[in-house]
C-alpha cells in the first residue's frame, strides 16, 4: 500500500509545527524521514496514525483520503510504534502483543486461531517467544521496545509507522531490527537519528528542517556533503560501506561548523 502526503500543515498553539510537506511512500517500500531534533518528524509521523489532525493537507492510503476512513478501518491498515510508549503494563509480554489484535475482534471476542498465530509469529520475529508469560513491566528497555514492535506485526498492518524504533536497542538487536524491516517489505515509514541505519535500510530519504522537507530521494543522492553540514551543521565524508555497498558517513568529530553550517 502506498502513502501520500501531500502539502501538510501542522501546528500548535497558533504556531506551524510543519508546513506544506510533501514525501511518499510506494507500496513495500521503506522511506525514512531524518533531520535534526524539532524538525518535524515526529508530527508528520502523529498525523498518519491518526494521533495528530493536521491544519491542511492530506494524507492517502492508496489513494484513499485518511480522513474518509473509520478508526477501525485505520487500525486494521496502520500500525504505529510511536516514541511515547507506556512502560506500565501489567499484563504479560505476550497480552500486550495480543492487543494488536483489537482492530479484528467485536467486543468481548475471544482468541481464534489466526490470533494465536499472528501473536506467535510476531513474538518469533522479535526474538521473544520465550519471553511470553513475563510481565511486560518487568523487561528492560530494549525489550519493551521489542514486544511494542511485535504488537504493531500482530496487528497485521499494510503500512508501519515507526518513530526512532532503535532507541533503547544495543548494537546487536538494532541490526537484527533493521534486518527484520526489510525482510517484511511492508511499506514502512520510519523516523531515524542515525544516518547510517538510515541509508543502510531505507529505499528513499526525506530530509526535514525546520518542518519543511529540503531533499527526498535515495540515500546515496541525499545524503551529500554540503547536505550535511547545512541542515545537521556538521562536516563528514560519504563514502561506500566496505561490507554492503551503502553510504557510509563519516563523522568530523574534532571540528564544528559555524553556526549555520557550511
Amino acid at each position: 500500500m502506498n502513502v501520500d502526503i501531500e502539502d501538510l500543515h501542522v501546528g500548535y498553539a497558533g504556531r506551524n509545527v510543519v508546513a506544506g510537506v510533501h514525501l511518499m511512500a510506494a507500496a513495500g517500500e521503506i522511506a525514512g524521514l531524518v533531520g535534526p531534533n524539532g524538525s518535524g518528524k515526529s508530527t508528520v509521523l502523529r498525523t498518519v496514525y491518526r494521533h495528530l489532525r493536521p491544519t491542511a493537507g492530506r494524507v492517502l492510503l492508496a489513494g484513499a483520503d485518511l480522513r474518509t476512513l473509520t478508526p477501525g478501518q485505520t487500525a486494521r491498515r496502520v500500525a504505529a510504534l510511536p516514541q511515547e510508549r507506556g512502560s506500565d503494563f501489567e499484563l504479560t509480554v505476550r497480552e500486550v502483543v495480543a492487543m494488536g489484535r483489537t482492530p479484528y475482534k467485536r467486543a468481548f471476542a475471544g482468541e481464534d486461531r489466526a490470533d494465536r498465530e499472528s501473536v506467535a509469529r510476531a513474538l518469533a520475529a522479535v526474538g521473544l517467544a520465550g519471553a511470553d508469560t513475563r510481565r511486560f513491566s518487568a523487561l528492560s528497555g530494549g525489550e519493551r521496545q521489542r514486544a511494542l514492535l511485535a504488537r504493531a506485526f500482530a496487528q497485521d498492518p499494510d503500512v508501519l509507522v515507526l518513530d526512532e524504533p532503535t532507541n533503547h536497542l544495543d548494537v546487536r538487536h538494532q541490526i537484527e531490527l533493521l534486518a527484520l524491516l526489510r525482510e517484511q517489505r511492508r511499506t514502512t515509514l520510519i523516523s531515524l537519528h542515525d544516518l547510517n541505519a538510515a541509508a543502510s535500510l531505507c529505499d528513499r530519504l526525506h530530509v526535514l528542517h525546520d518542518g519543511r522537507v529540503v531533499a527526498s530521494g535515495p540515500p546515496r543522492e541525499v545524503l551529500t556533503p554540503q547536505l550535511l553540514a547545512e541542515v545537521f551543521g556538521v562536516r563528514a565524508a560519504v563514502t561506500a560501506h566496505p561490507l554492503t555497498g551503502d553510504p557510509l558517513i563519516a563523522f568530523d568529530h574534532r571540528q564544528r561548523l559555524p553556526t549555520g553550517g557550511g
